[in-house]
């Protein structure tokens, strides 16, 4: 993202003469619209077959989204803009469209050569996907939290994210201890320097009470990571664990 690109949520909302809405956060805190860059405009429409449908502007790209009034989203199309008459928000993606798998998520945002999508609907972890702004083709994927993103960088090729990785767990750690924990770290393939860590215990137990959370419920636990794509992912992730019964 280049020095002085990023706006508040305010003035971009009124740079595009839209509702805050339109604009808003997404569920995970930290993709927000001042990490973006701003969109020229963004239409909603509706298709001949009823779908609700979302334009995202950019003045070399448009980001079309349909069923976005859904919690299922189908997979968007990234239209490159080359010219010749201008892209209509109606009307069905063309010939030049490339389709990107990204059903049941909603696009939040672009950073130079990134699109970010997460996911429209959630079970307490946030899967989302970065994909090349350039080509539409699907970069990394990776899951956070409500904890979100930490720190967040794009310029030109290279992404750079700080963030707590979220794990569903299908057990919980409150209820089967050391051996839930050996589970999620077996079935889920938590890296090296976090599945050397001890069974988040006392952390669960503190969050099932705060939460009112039945013992059985089953864990999500999150650690931290730091993300660099350069061509390629490199990835470091440590302690602390934190835990958070499944809502």
């Amino acid at each position: 993202m280049r020095p002085g690109r990023a706006q508040p949520l305010s003035s971009c909302a009124a740079l595009v003469g839209l509702s805050i809405e339109l604009l808003a956060p997404a569920a995970a805190e930290g993709w927000n619209v001042a990490r973006f860059d701003p969109p020229a405009k963004v239409e909603t429409a509706t298709d001949a077959e009823g779908r609700e449908i979302t334009c995202t502007f950019y003045p070399d790209l448009v980001v079309r989204e349909s069923d976005t009034g859904t919690p299922e989203p189908r997979d968007a199309a990234l239209i490159p803009i080359r010219g010749g008459p201008p892209v209509a928000c109606r009307a069905a993606p063309g010939a030049s469209a490339r389709r990107l798998e990204t059903g049941g998520q909603r696009f939040i945002g672009r950073a130079d050569g990134f699109l970010v999508f997460e996911d429209a609907s959630t079970n307490g972890t946030m899967p989302f996907a970065v994909i090349d702004a350039g080509t539409g083709r699907r970069l990394f994927t990776d899951t956070t939290t409500y904890d979100g993103i930490d720190s967040f960088a794009a310029e030109g090729a290279t992404l750079r994210l700080g963030f707590r990785r979220g794990v569903q767990g299908a057990c919980s750690i409150p209820q089967a201890g050391a051996a839930c924990w050996a589970r999620i770290v077996r079935e889920d393939k938590l890296p090296a320097p976090v599945a050397a860590l001890p069974a988040p215990a006392k952390a669960c137990a503190q969050a099932y009470r705060a939460g009112k959370a039945p013992k059985d419920t089953p864990s999500i636990v999150s650690f931290p990571v730091r993300l660099v794509w350069t061509g390629s992912l490199a990835i470091e992730a440590d302690g602390p664990v934190r835990c958070l019964p499944t809502p």
